[in-house]
């Protein structure tokens, strides 16, 4: 198994500085992978907010990458906060990813179908306005990328 860039993750200020020397030179592109475990991964939240805000930056964002922001705007076990900055990550990926021409268009569009369905679900079940109105701004982002594919 390859070191992960981050190395260990529980010395979490050794990690938010390698994210920011990555999101700073402008190469997090080729470390999306490692950017997912730190999405993913729930033992600190300030990496985890670091890592939401980073994946903003990424100027050619994996399908996988996006995925995972979508998965983190559906946990109910997450605190509103970092599903809301997921939530506007998602609405800056959304037509970043729609213009990445290296990607299958036919996998960009069911993944933005996907999305759209998944975003539209939170918008019909009870959740505070707060998340509501970022899920409701996402929703609009999506239904106009969706309209031209």
């Amino acid at each position: 198994m390859k070191d992960h860039i981050f190395g260990n993750l529980m010395d979490w200020a050794n990690a938010l500085d390698t994210l920011h020397f990555l999101r700073d030179s402008a190469t997090l592109d080729d470390h999306q992978e490692a950017l997912i475990q730190l999405l993913r991964y729930d033992n600190n939240w300030r990496l985890r907010e670091a890592a939401v805000e980073a994946a903003m930056t990424l100027r050619k964002p994996s399908i996988e990458t996006v995925k995972q922001i979508v998965q983190m705007i559906k946990r109910d076990d997450l605190y509103y906060n970092i599903r809301i900055m997921a939530t506007e990550a998602l609405s800056t990926l959304v037509p970043v990813i729609m213009e990445n021409k290296d990607l299958n268009k036919n996998l960009v569009r069911v993944f933005i179908n996907e999305a759209n369905h998944e975003v539209s679900a939170l918008l019909s079940s009870p959740v505070p306005p707060i998340f509501h109105d970022a899920l409701d701004v996402t929703y609009e982002q999506i239904q106009k990328i969706a309209a031209t594919v």
